[in-house]
C-alpha cells in the first residue's frame, strides 16, 4: 500500500513538473493581463497621462459606437460561416480519409499540412492568391476571358474570402479529431446494422452522427471561440477594410488601443468580448445538453 502511495506521489510530481512551465506562461501572459483589464475598463487612459476613473462611461460610449455595432455584426457573421464550414468540411474529409483507399496516409498529411504554418504566413499567402493584379485566382479568370475580381477590396467579397482562407488553413485540425472519433466507433454497430438491412445512409444517420455528437460539440465550441477572436487574418489581408467590412471585435480592440490610444475603451471592449464568448459557449453547451436529454 505504501509503495502504491509513493508511486502516485512520484507520478504527481512528474506530471506537475511537466505542467508547471505552461501554467507559469498562462499565468503571466494570459490570466494576469485578463485580471488587469477589468479595472482598466473603468478608467480613461491614454498611456501618457495618469488613468482617470470614469466608472461606466467607457461601456456607455461603447454601446453607442457605430464601429462597435459594425464589428460585432462582422464577428458574428464570420464566426457562423467559419464554424459551419469547418465542421461540415472537417467531417466530410474525415469520412473520406476513413475509407479503405490507396494513398490515404499521404492524403491525411496533405490535409493537415496547412495547419502547421502560422495564421500570419497563411494570410500573406492568400493575400497574394487573391490579389487583383497578379493573384493566381484572377490569372485563371483571365484565362477564361473573365474580368478580374477584387476579392479583398470588394465589401461583399472581403469577409467570405477570409473565410475561404481560414477554412483552408484550419480544416485539418477538425479533420483529425473527427477521424479519430470515427475510428473509435465500434465496427460491431455497423455490422449489426448491415445484418438488419440498413443502408449506408441510415447507418450514418443513426450510428455515426449520434456517436460523433460529443466531438461535434467540442469542434463547434472550439471553432466558435477561436473565430470570435479573429485578428491576424483581417490585419494582414485587409487591415479591417474595405469600409470596415472585415473589422472584427478584436481588430477594433487593437485599433482603439494602439491606433487611438484609448486603452480604457479597448479594455471595456475586451471585457464585453470575453462575456460574449462565455455566453455563446454556455448556450452551445445548453443546447447540446437538451438534445442529449
Amino acid at each position: 500500500m505504501r509503495l502504491i502511495v509513493a508511486r502516485r506521489k512520484n507520478g504527481f510530481r512528474e506530471a506537475a513538473g511537466f505542467i508547471l512551465p505552461y501554467v507559469c506562461l498562462l499565468l503571466v501572459f494570459f490570466l494576469l493581463p485578463a485580471l488587469t483589464i477589468v479595472p482598466m475598463s473603468f478608467t480613461r487612459w491614454s498611456l501618457v497621462d495618469a488613468p482617470q476613473w470614469v466608472f461606466l462611461d467607457n461601456y456607455r460610449t461603447l454601446f453607442h459606437d457605430t464601429f462597435f455595432v459594425k464589428a460585432l455584426g462582422n464577428t458574428f457573421l464570420y464566426t457562423v460561416l467559419v464554424t459551419v464550414v469547418l465542421t461540415a468540411l472537417g467531417l466530410l474529409l474525415a469520412l473520406l480519409l476513413n475509407q479503405r483507399i490507396r494513398g490515404k496516409v499521404f492524403a491525411r498529411v496533405i490535409v493537415i499540412m496547412p495547419y502547421v504554418i502560422s495564421s500570419a504566413v497563411a494570410g500573406i499567402l492568400w493575400k497574394w492568391i487573391f490579389d487583383r493584379n497578379f493573384g493566381i485566382v484572377n490569372n485563371y479568370l483571365r484565362l477564361l476571358h473573365l474580368a478580374p475580381v477584387g476579392w479583398l477590396s470588394t465589401v461583399k467579397l472581403a469577409l467570405p474570402s477570409i473565410v475561404i482562407m481560414n477554412s483552408w488553413w484550419s480544416v485539418g485540425f477538425n479533420t483529425i479529431i473527427f477521424l479519430a472519433a470515427l475510428q473509435g466507433i465500434p465496427k460491431e454497430l455497423y455490422e449489426a446494422a448491415r445484418v438488419d438491412g440498413a443502408t449506408k445512409l441510415r447507418a450514418f444517420r443513426w450510428i455515426t452522427l449520434p456517436m460523433l455528437r460529443p466531438i461535434t460539440l467540442y469542434a463547434t465550441v472550439l471553432c466558435a471561440a477561436n473565430s470570435f477572436q479573429m485578428f491576424d487574418e483581417s490585419y494582414i489581408m485587409t487591415q479591417g477594410g474595405p469600409l470596415g467590412a472585415t473589422t472584427t471585435l478584436v481588430y477594433r480592440i487593437y485599433s482603439l488601443a494602439f491606433e487611438s490610444f484609448r486603452f480604457g475603451d479597448a479594455a471595456a471592449l475586451s471585457v464585453v468580448t470575453l462575456c460574449i464568448i462565455l455566453l455563446m459557449t454556455a448556450v452551445q453547451f445548453g443546447v447540446a445538453g437538451r438534445r442529449a436529454a
